[in-house]
């Protein structure tokens, strides 16, 4: 019998452990976690950036080249998240576990404030409409209603417009995911060690051996997912694979609402617009997430350079550093040096001033927003031939696939379903029929997730 190892406990360990209990692969997997429970680093609910991405009102995926804008990202973003909406539907129908808490339909709405980025929202809205049901507006009445916190106590103005996508959802994946390793748990051939640090991987023949502290593990196939411990680990296997790639890693905080007057009447995630020579990620959210039985509003994250790349331990990029990777960071950075400075001025913003960000989205007085820590969000710099800042995730293998890694960040989470598709695929041919995407099979699947 084949033994796969997975190492990590996060979203994307969580899906590709069930995927392979679902399609029957009659193979023993063998997970491992350098914490104490599972989810503790960034698929932790307040750690993950953003849930449920849809690609219909997240501008930072749109590209624009001389005032033409592309929304092929949005649509890549949208084909992938049916997946994950798949999955769903198939744990609903198999009754696998209850999805209560879990998963939530909340309307996603995109919303521009500067009065010259009204017709770019417009334009946005005339290629997206083609896709899917949305709506755009400058209304005022029709923005109050959908949107009512942003006017009230507000001065009236004429240069709002939004749009609106109603099918939106809100996913809570640490709970998801630990729900996942409960349900698997009771099984006879999932294994799993928790507080257990792999010191190293090594290749004997068709094998690979997982060296631990007191033992060793002979396993077929490895999935590293571990975030922060992910490059490392297979650099030390073999730092060919990973040489064109580097860790950057961007911290992240909250500004958290628990106002109950407030929360009841915002059930929407706001994605905003970009404010010039500000980056992609400087795109706030004004987010509701539904946490167990409480619900918050999250704003920002705001993000900033951090030398950490890991949560609940300290390990610094530091150490995966030699000195031609530090030439290519200083080279980065001179070439880059928008995107530096700006997670410098973030990184020592204050409270009030970053509370002042809110202002175009909400003018009311005495908000009792809280200061929290988000998770890292550990981008990707491509370093062959110029290096370049890769946004999203990116899977890495060896020669004959049986190792893979996953390095990048947003938004993984929400298109776990589809990595974890292709990675089975890599190592089980007959896989690619398990997921047939067509547009009656996607109303099929939609129909069984909004019973």
């Amino acid at each position: 019998m084949n033994y796969i190892s997975i190492i990590g406990s996060g979203i994307m360990s969580a899906i590709l452990n069930l995927l392979i209990y679902l399609i029957n692969l009659n193979k023993n997997i063998i997970l491992f976690e350098s914490n104490n429970f599972f989810c503790l680093e960034n698929t932790k609910v307040l750690n993950n950036a953003g849930t449920g991405h849809t690609g219909m009102c997240e501008n930072n995926y749109i590209y624009n080249f001389k005032n033409n804008y592309f929304i092929k990202k949005n649509l890549r973003i949208n084909y992938k998240f049916d997946f994950t909406k798949q999955l769903f539907s198939w744990i609903k129908y198999l009754k696998l576990f209850n999805l209560n808490k879990i998963i939530s339909n909340i309307s996603h709405i995109s919303y521009f404030y500067l009065k010259k980025n009204n017709i770019k929202l417009k334009k946005i809205f005339t290629k997206l409409k083609k896709i899917k049901k949305i709506k755009f507006t400058n209304n005022l009445l029709i923005i109050k209603k959908i949107f009512p916190i942003l006017l009230n106590k507000k001065k009236i103005k004429k240069n709002f417009s939004i749009t609106y996508y109603k099918n939106g959802f809100d996913i809570n994946y640490e709970l998801f995911s630990i729900k996942i390793f409960f349900f698997l748990s009771k099984k006879k051939n999932f294994f799993y060690y928790l507080n257990k640090k792999i010191i190293l991987i090594k290749k004997k023949k068709n094998k690979f051996i997982i060296k631990l502290k007191n033992k060793k593990i002979i396993v077929d196939e490895i999935f590293i997912c571990s975030g922060g411990n992910s490059y490392s680990l297979i650099n030390n296997f073999n730092n060919k694979i990973i040489k064109n790639y580097l860790n950057f890693p961007i911290s992240g905080n909250w500004l958290i609402l628990e106002n109950n007057k407030i929360i009841k009447k915002h059930n929407l995630k706001v994605y905003s617009e970009t404010l010039k020579k500000n980056p992609p990620m400087s795109i706030p959210h004004l987010d509701l997430r539904k946490i167990l039985k409480k619900n918050k509003i999250l704003f920002g994250p705001f993000a900033g350079i951090t030398f950490n790349i890991l949560i609940k331990k300290q390990k610094t990029i530091i150490k995966e550093l030699n000195l031609k990777k530090i030439i290519k960071i200083i080279f980065f950075s001179i070439k880059n040096f928008y995107l530096i400075k700006y997670l410098i001025k973030e990184n020592i913003k204050s409270k009030k001033n970053k509370i002042k960000s809110i202002i175009p989205f909400l003018k009311i007085k005495n908000f009792n927003f809280y200061y929290k820590k988000a998770g890292k969000r550990l981008q990707i710099l491509k370093i062959k031939n110029q290096t370049k800042i890769n946004f999203g995730t990116k899977l890495i293998f060896n020669k004959n696939k049986k190792i893979i890694v996953i390095l990048g960040a947003s938004p993984g989470a929400s298109i776990a379903v589809y990595i974890c598709k292709n990675i089975l695929k890599k190592w089980n041919n007959s896989f690619n029929n398990f997921f047939s995407y067509n547009i009656k099979n996607n109303i099929f699947f939609n129909k069984i997730l909004y019973i």
